[in-house]
């Protein structure tokens, strides 16, 4: 038996009887049958709250011995069927359906008893009987649940699609869709059905992870990522936007990545991240200005001092310079972030602009990180900047031990070249 399969057989017991009623004199309301009827009634309901279901059944069929009360007999039965006390349910359910064949909550506890029985033929008999008195949905889905059970899955198909169209419920829609897509290969036809719902109904949780997992089976990954889309704009649910993220990235869709967190709004760092591991430089300057904006953050103005050099790099201008210094003075007064000395000192030291305090920001720096390579070259930079290359050639040569990145070479051969004229 599949999963599935066992899973629609311990929701069709409960689905027949129901949960035992709080209230099981609630249609029979009138004068008390005799004098310590209501306090019996609270005993029973005690007993069942506290698990002593053995006690409840008891004092309802005593209840319904002095009363007369069909309620009480039924209440009796449900308890006797769900402890599955065979012979004393068979024995209440003689006597309540004597009492009252066409009723249809105890019809429904016989079909559960029967199925309990695994008198599955018997059972199918008496819920299609049932059905030509009530053709409710609730009997619908006990129809279509028996039917799967016996692996009768276009049987059990037509009664679940019957109720679904009086209710155009979820629950409905879901034993549709595993019939379909599980037992009869109808695969096309459980996806039709699920987007349909989903489009006229709004993204329910259970349907639209129905789909998602289908999509997923089926390697329909955009179809998965639209369907989380709908999740997030339902319920505004932070994983469903990261699951958004994480696979329009996986399929390299980093436009879509983007336009998504800037509509969506959800997580700007991440946006941001995109920008900046992309080099889209503009792009980054402008989330990391607005999270300035929203936040006052003074890191957001140090990463925008860092995106606009960046973004400018092969047209750099003494205005572009000078807008970059203002915003990183601001960032180190009040920052004591490495990343923002070094950059700011590199900056000072490679447009001659001030070398000196360039290379005391780097200074800085190396106090906090003192083996960064790239706070080291850019202290050598200084240094040779300044002229003092034999210095420079000290920190360069062993760096170059460790690295071969392109820049560290070309400074390093600059800097050997000035120690050799001199």
């Amino acid at each position: 038996m599949s999963r599935y399969i066992q899973i629609v057989t311990v929701f069709l017991v409960f689905f027949l009887v129901g949960c035992s009623t709080s209230q099981p004199y609630s249609n029979e309301v009138g004068k008390k049958s005799f004098e310590n009827e209501d306090n019996m009634i609270l005993a029973a309901l005690e007993r069942q709250k506290s698990g002593k279901h053995i006690e409840a059944m008891h004092i309802y069929k005593t209840l319904y011995q002095e009363s007369g009360k069909l309620n009480y007999l039924i209440e009796a039965t449900k308890i006797s069927f769900l402890s599955k006390d065979v012979e004393q349910t068979e024995q209440l359910l003689q006597v309540a359906l004597k009492k009252a064949p066409k009723n249809s909550e105890l019809r429904r506890i016989e079909i559960g008893f029967l199925i309990q029985q695994k008198r599955n033929k018997e059972a199918q008999k008496k819920i299609l009987s049932l059905l030509k008195d009530d053709k409710s949905v609730r009997n619908l889905k006990i129809a279509g649940s028996i039917y799967l059970q016996s692996k009768s899955y276009e049987l059990a198909l037509k009664y679940f699609e019957s109720a679904y169209r009086l209710d155009n419920n979820e629950n409905s829609l879901l034993h549709i869709v595993d019939i379909q897509y599980n037992y009869l290969d109808k695969k096309d036809d459980a996806i039709a059905l699920l987007e349909t719902h989903i489009r006229m109904q709004t993204c329910e949780v259970n349907s639209c992870f129905k789909l998602i997992e289908i999509y997923g089976k089926e390697k329909n990954i955009n179809g998965v990522i639209s369907t989380y889309k709908k999740l997030y704009n339902r319920y505004k649910n932070d994983e469903y936007a990261k699951k958004v993220v994480e696979l329009l990235i996986y399929i390299k869709d980093k436009n879509g990545a983007i336009k998504f967190l800037d509509e969506s709004g959800y997580n700007q760092e991440m946006l941001l991240g995109i920008y900046v591991s992309s080099r889209d430089y503009r792009g980054a300057y402008t989330i990391a200005e607005r999270l300035y904006k929203s936040t006052s953050k003074i890191d957001y103005l140090g990463r925008m001092a860092i995106y606009e050099y960046e973004s400018n790099k092969k047209k750099l201008d003494n205005k572009i310079l000078k807008s970059v210094s203002k915003k990183f003075e601001k960032v180190v007064r009040k920052l004591h972030d490495p990343l923002y000395y070094n950059y700011y000192g590199y900056l000072l030291i490679d447009h001659d602009i001030d070398i000196n305090k360039g290379i005391g920001l780097v200074q800085e720096a190396l106090l906090k990180e003192p083996n960064s390579p790239f706070y080291l070259d850019s202290l050598a930079w200084g240094y040779y900047k300044l002229g003092r290359c034999k210095e420079a050639k000290v920190i360069m040569d062993k760096l170059i031990e460790v690295s071969k990145e392109e820049e560290l070479i070309d400074h390093s051969i600059k800097i050997n070249k000035c120690v050799d004229k001199k």
